[in-house]
């Protein structure tokens, strides 16, 4: 398995910071397949009342014989690494079309269920060389693979990746930033053309955490809704989220992307990025689209012992949230609603919040953006399409640093009263934006 992983990677480096598309055409699976039972050990597969069999490979054994409205039921253990959608006939791949929107093919954890990253790149690899989706995973530890914990394939303009979910799993980068040592982990979740992608802690909250050297969730030109709800997030090499659709990766992108009650803390703290990598939500133009990012805290600074991981002039040399186009295409409606956004005094360089390059702006409900460093929020900075409409309501609360528009420093009240480009069009109505 170590050299079919490593094989992907290398044919990967096509694209200087993500994987190449595929080129072979989505093929149709050879069997139809129907819903199955199966229980699985880490080296152990028994479907229905069959015989068991013993396979290293129990996971993608089980997933290749299943059809819309399959559970596959594992027991703790550790598992192997495994990929979905490759047209590859090899033991840890799964050559299936999974399940349907109404019946997807659910891979349920019992107990300490964790699927170990070995040597793989990814630990979970998904592609569209064989059209596959609708597959949830349920209590799942992943750790991630020296690139990626869930890779989702970069796929041609008419694929995408659609309907996968996971509920209350765990990503684990397994790299000590204080010590600098561990695992080589680059990412999270990486998905490009991701639709009705979900990632969500619902008995508990979803963990993603000690990430080396990037994102989170690096996610490209969405082709549907993005849920990402009840996840805590530690220790991040760069951002929590980062959405972007460059014009190089394909079409702008489409859909909701919802981000709600998630808690991330001391991100942005890589040592290749000089410990300033960015922001810890990020959203890079080109999302025709609603983006709402509500109920969520993110904080930075609180734990002295990583104020070490910085240079000068000042620790956490990183934002909370970041919203800009480069002047290239607006986003559509952004809706930034009951989030707290807090640094500790005398953490920060840059802005706490800048927002930049999108249609229509609302600060809705009770945003708390509390700066340790001289700007709490950059509306309209400079290299960015200024924002058309904007509004944001009486009980938004800045503390800690000045609020810009554009070069001029404003009052909150005078912040209030704005209401976006001068003379712009209206901006259409969002979807779903107060809820």
């Amino acid at each position: 398995m170590f050299f079919a992983h490593l094989l992907l990677a290398l044919a990967s480096q096509a694209n200087a910071r993500a994987p190449a598309p595929q080129p072979a055409p989505p093929v149709a699976p050879p069997v139809a397949l129907s819903a199955i039972f199966a229980r699985c050990t880490p080296t152990t597969l028994q479907i229905g009342g069959g015989g068991v069999q013993n396979t290293r490979q129990s996971i993608a054994a089980a997933l290749s014989k299943a059809g819309p409205g399959s559970v596959i039921e594992l027991a703790p253990g550790v598992y192997e690494a495994f990929s979905i959608g490759f047209n590859k006939p090899s033991a840890w791949n799964v050559r299936a079309s999974g399940g349907l929107p109404s019946q997807p093919v659910i891979v349920r954890g019992n107990g300490n269920v964790t699927i170990a990253a070995g040597k793989a790149s990814d630990t979970i690899a998904i592609s569209q060389a064989i059209r596959c989706g609708h597959f949830t995973f349920e209590g799942l530890t992943i750790e991630a693979g020296y690139r990626a914990g869930v890779m989702f394939y970069k796929c041609g303009p008419d694929q995408q990746h659609d309907g996968f979910r996971f509920i209350d799993c765990k990503i684990l980068g397994g790299y000590n930033h204080l010590q600098a040592q561990g695992r080589p982990s680059k990412w999270g979740v990486w998905g490009h053309n991701l639709k009705d992608f979900e990632f969500r802690g619902s008995r508990a909250p979803a963990v993603v955490r000690d990430i080396r050297s990037e994102h989170a969730f690096y996610l490209q030109n969405s082709r549907g809704d993005i849920t990402i709800e009840n996840v805590h997030a530690h220790r991040l090499g760069r951002t929590f989220a980062q959405f972007t659709a460059r014009e190089n990766d394909g079409a702008p992108g489409t859909g909701t992307i919802r981000v709600e009650r998630c808690h991330i803390e001391d991100a942005c703290i890589a040592a290749g990025d000089n410990y300033k990598g960015g922001s810890a939500i990020t959203l890079a133009g080109r999302h025709v689209g609603t983006v709402i990012f509500k109920n969520n805290v993110v904080r930075a600074g609180f734990a002295r012992e990583l104020w070490r991981l910085t240079r000068p002039p000042a620790p956490y040399g990183s934002g909370a949230f970041v919203a800009w186009d480069a002047g290239g295409q607006r986003s559509g409606t952004l809706v930034l609603e009951g989030n707290t956004f807090e640094f500790a005094k005398g953490c920060g360089d840059r802005p706490l919040v800048q927002i930049a390059g999108c249609r229509d702006v609302r600060l809705v409900g009770r945003n708390r953006f509390i700066s340790g460093g001289p700007i709490a929020l950059l509306l309209d900075g400079e290299g960015n399409n200024p924002v058309l409409k904007f509004s944001a309501a009486a009980s938004t609360v800045i503390e800690g640093g000045d609020i810009r528009i554009g070069a001029k420093r404003v009052t909150l009240e005078e912040l209030l009263a704005y209401k976006g480009l001068p003379g712009a069009p209206a901006a259409p109505p969002a979807a779903g934006g107060n809820k």
